[in-house]
C-alpha cells in the first residue's frame, strides 16, 4: 500500500530545504508526497511564494492562512494556534501516515503537537542542531525533537546531542543537510542570465547577498540594529541584493530599514522573493552572502561563499570556517565585510571549506528511511533513554 506524506511548511526558506525531499519521496516506490502550505507562503507581501511550490508540481493537501497582520509577539503564537486547527481539520479529512516538520519555526511545534494527538508518526527534520544566540529557535527545536517519532540529524553530533536528550538510538538517522541537495542538482546560469531574470544592471561586477531576519529576544532593537547594518552597507560602496526578512516579529522595522536603503541607494536591490533556480545561481555568483541566515552556516560552505554573520542568530552553530561572526558595532561589520571580499588568502581557503552537513545525498536517505520504517506500536510509543 502507499504511505502518503504529508510535508508542513510556512516560509520560502524553509520550503526550500524540505522540497528535494518532498521530490525524493515522490520518486521512492510507495510512497506518495503533500506540502500542507501556511504562514508566509500565502502572504502578497512576502512575495505569494506558495507559486514556487505549484511550479515544482507538489500536491497541496491544504492551504492554512495563519499570518496575523501583526509585528508583536503575539502574533507568532496566535498564529500558532491557528495552524493547529487548520491541520486538525485537515487530518479529520485527509489522514497522512507521516507528518514531516523541519527545523525550529513554529511549523514544526504546532505540526508535531498536532501529529502527536491525532497519533501520526512525525518525522523532524534538523533536530539536535544548536546555537547559543539566546533566541526561542532551540528550546522549539529541542521540544520538538522529545514529540518527535523519527529524526533526520544533519550531523553526527547533532545525532549525539539527540541521545543525549534520551532519544532511543534506533530513532536517529544522520542523514546531512537536504539543503545541499536542491543547491548542487539546480542547473547552473550564466551570470549575465542571472542579471536578466533579476533585471539588475550590475554588468558583472562583484556583489554581496544580504539576508537577515528579526529575532524574538531583541525584536524591540530590529529597527535600530538593521539602521547600523544599512549605513554599513550604503558605506561600503558594493553592489547589494538583499532579501526580505521572515515573518518574525521586528520584522516591518526591518522592512522599513531595507525598503529606505533601496531606495536611497542605487546600488542596493530588494526582492521579496526570488525562483529557486534564479536565487541558487545568484548566490553561486556572488562574492559573500551578510546578515544572519541559517543558509550562511548550512549552504554557503559547499558554494565557497564568504559569510559575515551579524548579531545573536545562529552563534554557537555547528559551521565550517567561511563564517566571520560580529555584533552591531558598525567598525566591527565593516572590517569584517572587506575582509570576506577582498581578503583573497581568506577567501581562498572558503573555497577549498569542508562543511559539516553532508555529501548532498540527504533527501534520498530519508525517503529510504520512510518507506522502510515500520509504523507500529514501537515506532509510536516514546521512551526515554538514560546514558549510562
Amino acid at each position: 500500500m502507499t504511505r502518503h506524506v504529508h510535508f508542513l511548511t510556512g516560509i520560502r526558506s524553509e520550503y526550500d530545504i524540505l522540497a528535494p525531499v518532498i521530490s525524493a519521496v515522490n520518486a521512492t516506490e510507495g510512497l506518495e508526497a503533500s506540502v500542507i502550505v501556511t504562514g508566509g507562503h500565502l502572504s502578497t507581501r512576502l512575495g505569494n511564494s506558495v507559486s514556487q511550490i505549484e511550479a515544482d508540481g507538489f500536491r497541496i493537501a491544504a492551504r492554512i492562512d495563519t499570518l496575523l497582520a501583526s509585528d508583536g509577539l503575539s502574533g507568532r503564537v496566535k498564529g500558532a494556534a491557528l495552524q493547529m486547527a487548520g491541520m486538525t481539520d485537515l487530518f479529520a479529512m485527509e489522514r497522512p501516515d507521516f507528518l514531516v516538520v523541519m527545523g525550529d519555526r513554529e511549523e514544526s511545534l504546532t505540526g508535531a503537537v498536532t501529529g502527536l494527538y491525532h497519533h501520526i508518526p512525525v518525522v523532524h527534520l534538523g533536530g539536535g542542531d544548536h546555537a547559543e544566540d539566546g533566541n526561542v529557535d532551540n528550546p522549539i527545536r529541542h521540544a520538538v525533537s522529545k514529540l518527535a517519532n523519527l529524526h533526520m540529524a544533519t550531523t553526527p553530533l547533532s545525532g549525539a546531542r539527540l541521545r543525549a536528550l534520551g532519544e532511543e538510538d534506533w530513532r536517529i538517522n544522520v542523514v546531512g543537510a537536504s539543503g545541499l541537495d536542491r543547491l548542487i542538482s539546480t542547473p547552473h546560469m550564466e551570470r549575465a542570465a542571472v542579471e536578466g531574470a533579476m533585471g539588475l544592471e550590475f554588468n558583472g561586477a562583484p556583489y554581496v547577498v544580504f539576508l537577515y531576519h528579526p529575532t524574538i529576544t531583541d525584536f524591540s532593537a530590529a529597527r535600530e540594529h538593521m539602521a547600523t547594518i544599512s549605513e554599513v552597507l550604503e558605506n561600503s560602496g558594493l553592489n547589494i541584493v538583499a532579501m526580505m526578512p521572515n515573518t518574525d516579529p521586528g520584522n516591518d522595522a526591518v522592512v522599513a530599514e531595507l525598503t529606505a536603503l533601496s531606495a536611497r541607494c542605487d546600488r542596493v536591490r530588494l526582492f521579496s522573493f526570488l525562483e529557486r533556480k534564479t536565487f541558487v545561481n545568484m548566490l553561486r555568483h556572488a562574492s559573500a552572502m551578510v546578515g544572519n541566515s541559517s543558509a550562511g552556516i548550512l549552504e554557503a560552505p559547499t558554494l565557497g561563499l564568504p559569510t559575515v554573520n551579524i548579531g545573536k542568530r545562529q552563534r554557537g552553530r555547528e559551521h565550517a570556517n567561511n563564517v566571520i561572526f560580529t555584533d552591531y558595532d558598525p567598525a566591527e561589520i565593516s572590517n569584517a565585510l572587506t575582509k570576506v571580499t577582498t581578503d583573497q588568502t581568506f577567501r581562498a581557503q572558503v573555497a577549498k571549506c569542508e562543511t559539516p552537513y553532508g555529501d548532498g545525498t540527504a533527501s534520498a536517505r530519508i525517503a529510504q528511511v520512510l518507506a522502510q520504517t515500520e509504523i507500529n506500536a514501537e515506532l509510536m510509543h516514546k521512551r526515554f533513554i538514560l546514558e549510562g
